[in-house]
Order: structure tokens, then C-alpha cells, then sequence
């Protein structure tokens, strides 16, 4: 508890520090170095091409940069500080720019680029937008359109590939780097000196941390099935996705006598989601789900997803798997065929983009899951996430499916997410992920990036 207040508080008290003045850097474009197209105009910083590149040759260590920026359909790019302006990119640290809904970037506005990846829009293109970056030692907090999206504390010793050798906090310039065709404006640049020099601990090992690894290699790393439950709120949330590094998808259970059950609940979940940093998926409960809401109030999340932990046996018993009572296996194999029956039918024809807590059974069951989930069993669910596009997840919580069953996947070209399915705020670093991501050989192309709609 102690950690999470700190990590609450901590921003708030850096911006009780003594500064030395707030400085408008637009001013005077003799204190630029301006490549390709770059330019001030109208008191307007415009990048309109690929590789354009403006240097502010000013040095700062410790400073809050405060900004307006605009983007257009299709940009990209990079606020980088503590770099060499004649050298952008060099060093240091970059923020990145990316209010697009297309996953081509996953990665979204206030990435602190490789260290704290994040893959929630909160910005949109084509409307001018709030941006804040604050470092005060080894502390650094990103701001986009109001919304505190990453926090990192650099640790004693970092770690780095070789391509991010030089990605520490030093001093020095800034530098705006374009990394599209697609013009981009800034306006309002200010900048002040903080005389503070704060040294945070963390209990973050990056020398024996995967996620640090895995975001340098880029890999999307989105639970993408997390729920508030247990007291657990919004804002503490948003400090464990921001301490690890772990974009999450919030999301409500929809269905038959479920928290939501028609539409003006969606809409209700959604208002009090809005300018949040979480990705805002839909489960879908049980096979109603469809009776209960209009597609005009579905498609206003990001992502639908839904499991075959609810449906009725060929008896006409409905079953709810997960809760011992209610579930009837009156012959195992036979149930095991009825169950994926069902898995096969709801991924065929039910409107999702992941089927979840996949290969889960009964827990009278699971001494048998290696046997009772047969090569052809699972190959019948691989086929039908194939064919109709649906991807498949990694569940933290029950760690399913094991690691022979997501190699049969992956071989049949299946695209993965991660998931936990969190029963309380105890939500952990995704290790069953990470750990199969290593015994399986995963890479960033066999996962499916959820598109972020909202802001």
C-alpha cells in the first residue's frame, strides 16, 4: 500500500519544486536546427515529411516541457530530450506521437519509446491536444491530452540491447523527429528548468526483468483481459500499468444477469472510462449476449470477447463450467465433444476478435487435460479462430492453453493475445504469458493488437 500511494503522489510533489522560469522556445528560430521539412511558422513548430527534424540546441537536465500538438491522419512521430540536437536521436529519451487507430504503430501518444511502451489512444487525430513531460531525476512522467500515461523511474543499473545502449538520463537537447509523410504541428512549446534533482527507488530489477526485455523488442505487452474487481479502482490500476510497463483492456461482463445487460449500461461503463489510460473491451457472457444489445452500442468499445464457459449440453441442461454445481459431466469424452461442439460454434458465428480462457474444463477435470484435449480437439478450435479471424489468448489466471496446445496453434498461423482475468486487484506481471512466450518462440507478429477507439 505504502508503494501505491507513492506511486499516486509522487508527480504532484514534483511540481511543488522550485523552477527557474518557464521559457517560450518558439520564440526565436536561431536556437533551432531546422532538417528536411522543418520550419516555424506563425509561431507554429511544423514537421511535413519524413525524416524532417527540428533541434532545440538548448541543454536541460531536470525540466517540465509543456506543449500543444496536432496531428494528421497517419502521423507519427518522436519528442526526444536529454539528446544531441545535431544528432537527433542519438541518445536519450523519446516520446512518442501516434494518435492513429490502425495498428501499424501499436504503440500510442506518451510511449516513453522501448522502456514504457503503452497501447491506448488518448488523443485524437485533427484536434490540437495537451502534452506534458516531466523529469526530475531519475523520475520521468508523460502526460497526453490530460491523461497520465507512463511513469518510469530509471533504475542504478538499466538494461539495455545494444540498440538502446544510450537510452539513459543524461542531459541535454531537444529534438522533434516526423517519422511519416504525414504532416504534424506543435504550438505553445514551454519549457522550465527544475532545480530539484530527485532520486526515486524502485524495486524493479531490470537486469532480471523480462518485461524490459520484451518491450525493447517490441513486443505489444497488453493484458488484454483485466477487470476492476474487489475494490480495486481506476486509479490504482493506472499506477500497476504504469509501474510495469502493461497496457490493460478494462473490461465489463456483459450478459444475462451480469453488472451489464442492455445498452444503457455500455453506454454508462463507457462515460466513466473516458480519459482513461485503459483499452475498453467487452466480455460477453454466456450465449445471450447477442439478444441483450443493439451492434450500435457494442461497436463503441474496442474489442468483444468471449469464452465457452457458458452453454447448454445436448440434455438441454444449461452449464456453467466454472462453478462446480451447475456443471454435468455425465461421460468425460462426451463432454469434452460437446464442449468443443460449443467452442466451435460460438467462434463461428458469434461477433468476437478473441475467444478467452480457452481449453478451460471443470476442475474434476484438469488432472486429465493433457489427454482430454487431444490434437484433434484442439486443431477443430485452431481452425475456426483461423478461418474467422479470432484470436486466441494466453490465460495468466488459469495458465491455458498449455505450451504443446499454443505450438499447434501457432504452427496453424493463429495470432495470440495475453490475459488475466483477474478475480481481484491481484493482477500480477503476466508470467504465464512471458513464460510462454519463451517456450513457444513467440513473436510480436503472432499476437493480435486490439484496436484502440476510445480515448
Amino acid at each position: 500500500m505504502k508503494n501505491l500511494i507513492l506511486l499516486l503522489v509522487l508527480p504532484f510533489l514534483l511540481l511543488s519544486c522550485d523552477n527557474t522560469g518557464e521559457k517560450n522556445i518558439l520564440s526565436k528560430s536561431s536556437d533551432w536546427t531546422f532538417t528536411n521539412n522543418a520550419q516555424i511558422k506563425d509561431s507554429v513548430l511544423l514537421l511535413s515529411g519524413n525524416e524532417s527534424v527540428a533541434g532545440y540546441n538548448e541543454e536541460y537536465k531536470n525540466f517540465e516541457l509543456e506543449l500543444e500538438c496536432n496531428t494528421s491522419h497517419g502521423a507519427i512521430a518522436g519528442i526526444w530530450f536529454h539528446t544531441n540536437s545535431s544528432q537527433p536521436s542519438s541518445k536519450g529519451y523519446e516520446v512518442l506521437i501516434n494518435n492513429n487507430i490502425e495498428p501499424t504503430e501499436w504503440r500510442k501518444s506518451g510511449s516513453l519509446s522501448a522502456v514504457r511502451n503503452f497501447g491506448k489512444r488518448t488523443a485524437d487525430n485533427n484536434n490540437w491536444f495537451p502534452v506534458k513531460i516531466q523529469v526530475s531525476g531519475n523520475l520521468i512522467n508523460v502526460w497526453i491530452n490530460n491523461v497520465w500515461v507512463t511513469e518510469y523511474v530509471e533504475p542504478e543499473k538499466p538494461y539495455r540491447t545494444e540498440k538502446y545502449a544510450r537510452r539513459f538520463l543524461s542531459k541535454g537537447n531537444l529534438a522533434f523527429i516526423s517519422y511519416s509523410d504525414s504532416p504534424i504541428e506543435f504550438r505553445n512549446i514551454s519549457i522550465k528548468s527544475l532545480s530539484a534533482d530527485n532520486k526515486v527507488t524502485t524495486d524493479i530489477d531490470e537486469q532480471n526483468d523480462d518485461i524490459i526485455r520484451l518491450q525493447q523488442e517490441n513486443y505489444p505487452l497488453i493484458d488484454s483481459h483485466v477487470h476492476l474487481k474487489e475494490g480495486w479502482t481506476k486509479a490504482q490500476a493506472a499506477a500497476v500499468s504504469r509501474k510495469y510497463g502493461i497496457t490493460y483492456g478494462i473490461a465489463p461482463n456483459c450478459g444475462l444477469k451480469f453488472p451489464v445487460t442492455k445498452d444503457a449500461d455500455i453506454y454508462t461503463f463507457l462515460d466513466t472510462m473516458q480519459h482513461q489510460p485503459f483499452l475498453l473491451p467487452m466480455q460477453a457472457e454466456g450465449r445471450e449476449w447477442l439478444t441483450l444489445f443493439t451492434e450500435e452500442a457494442m461497436s463503441k468499445f474496442d474489442y468483444r470477447f468471449t469464452d465457452a464457459l457458458t452453454w447448454t449440453d445436448n440434455k438441454g441442461r444449461r452449464q456453467r463450467i466454472w462453478i462446480d454445481e451447475e456443471t454435468f459431466v455425465d461421460d468425460k469424452e462426451q463432454f469434452m465433444d460437446m464442449l468443443v461442439d460449443r467452442a466451435v460454434t460460438i467462434i463461428s458465428s458469434e461477433p468476437i476478435n478473441i475467444f478467452v480462457n480457452p481449453t478451460f474444463i471443470p476442475d474434476r477435470l484438469m488432472p486429465e487435460y493433457e489427454a482430454l484435449w487431444t490434437t484433434e480437439r484442439m486443431q477443430r478450435i485452431v481452425d475456426a479462430c483461423v478461418k474467422h479471424n479470432v484470436a486466441l489468448e494466453i490465460n495468466n489466471r488459469y495458465k491455458i492453453p498449455s505450451a504443446r496446445l499454443i505450438k499447434q496453434a501457432k504452427a496453424s498461423g493463429v495470432k495470440f493475445t495475453f490475459g488475466t482475468n483477474n478475480a481481484d486487484p491481484n493482477i500480477g506481471k503476466m508470467e504465464y504469458s512471458i513464460e510462454m512466450i519463451k517456450e513457444c518462440e513467440l513473436k510480436p507478429e503472432d499476437l493480435y493488437i486490439p484496436p484502440s477507439k476510445n480515448i
